[in-house]
């Protein structure tokens, strides 16, 4: 069988990966962070609290997302949320799933299984002799794979494989917007529901994470994402510069004083797919490089999973037994 390197740990990563693992091919994840998430993200503050600053929460429409999210809820890592300030319509219509104790545990039930490298990241891949050797950070590491997936934004992609004329070309058509996202706790609850959703301003969303199930109810945690068009024009900006400008911007909004315990801004370059790919993934010719991810059709997690998925089934169908 095919020995396959899977870069990023992610809901692309882990879902092909996972797949692929059950259908007897070897498989190595390099993850450039410390844990699971990719943009499903969990921060742990202290020993008793974490707070999800990347996606807030997952729906679904296709079946075998469904049965997932449905298996990790049975199984313990996720629970349903309906959430105060939501539109009614939309969860009379949605059902609305958050991971427990954070978002970044809808992963680990398939990743349970599987080989993963934390603080990995690839640097450079190279054709040898029909295999690609794959180079870490800094060339600590090299190994030799028959097929390469990316699981990573189209921007990482390209940066790594600039040799690939054909395929950068492709991604080069997708367009994925920034966001500064602030984990903030505060001293005083604050006027904000649960969830709240603003469109045509400067901050774009405000969630209090405490109203989560499995979160900690001592703390007022929230989180606040800004809108692409401020970010673009504060993406330059330190993390403390950021925090200080979105508390600024977050207490024009509610017209109320905050007293903050805890501020910590983080820049997600690649946030939201405003352009896809078009397709549920990128392969090349002779099918040994594959890049997916919610990029490819999508917005949101279960584009990345139906995306991770496809190339798990396609794989497969080229190469297994």
């Amino acid at each position: 069988m095919k020995n396959i390197a899977i870069v990023g740990a992610g809901m692309c990563g882990i879902t092909c990966a996972n797949y692929l693992f059950s259908k007897g091919f070897e498989v190595t994840v390099f993850e450039k962070s410390r844990g699971l998430g990719g943009r499903m993200a969990t921060r742990r503050i202290n020993s008793d609290l974490s707070v999800d600053h990347g996606a807030q929460y997952i729906t679904t429409n296709t079946p075998a997302f469904k049965k997932y999210l449905d298996l990790c809820v049975s199984e313990g890592f996720a629970e349903h949320w309906s959430p105060i300030g939501m539109d009614a319509k939309y969860l009379k219509q949605n059902e609305i799933f958050v991971g427990t104790p954070g978002m970044s545990n809808l992963l680990k039930l398939h990743a349970q299984n599987l080989n993963i490298k934390f603080s990995s990241r690839v640097e450079t891949i190279t054709r040898i002799d029909k295999k690609w050797l794959v180079s870490l950070e800094n060339f600590e590491s090299k190994q030799l794979f028959d097929i390469v997936i990316f699981a990573i934004p189209s921007y990482q992609v390209k940066e790594i494989i600039p040799q690939e004329k054909v395929l950068v070309e492709e991604l080069s058509a997708v367009v994925i917007d920034p966001c500064w996202s602030l984990i903030l706790i505060t001293k005083n609850t604050l006027s904000a529901n649960s969830y709240n959703r603003f469109y045509n301003n400067n901050i774009s969303l405000i969630v209090y994470n405490a109203s989560k199930p499995q979160r900690n109810k001592v703390s007022n945690s929230y989180i606040i994402h800004t809108s692409s068009e401020w970010t673009n024009r504060n993406l330059s900006l330190e993390s403390d510069e950021a925090e200080l400008k979105i508390i600024n911007l977050l207490e024009n909004q509610l017209n109320e004083k905050i007293e903050t315990e805890y501020l910590k801004a983080h820049r997600w370059l690649y946030a939201q797919t405003r352009v896809t790919l078009g397709k549920s993934f990128l392969n090349s010719q002779d099918n040994t490089l594959f890049a997916g991810g919610d990029w490819c059709i999508g917005a949101n997690v279960e584009a990345a999973f139906n995306s991770g998925l496809k190339i798990g089934k396609f794989v497969n169908s080229q190469f297994g037994l």
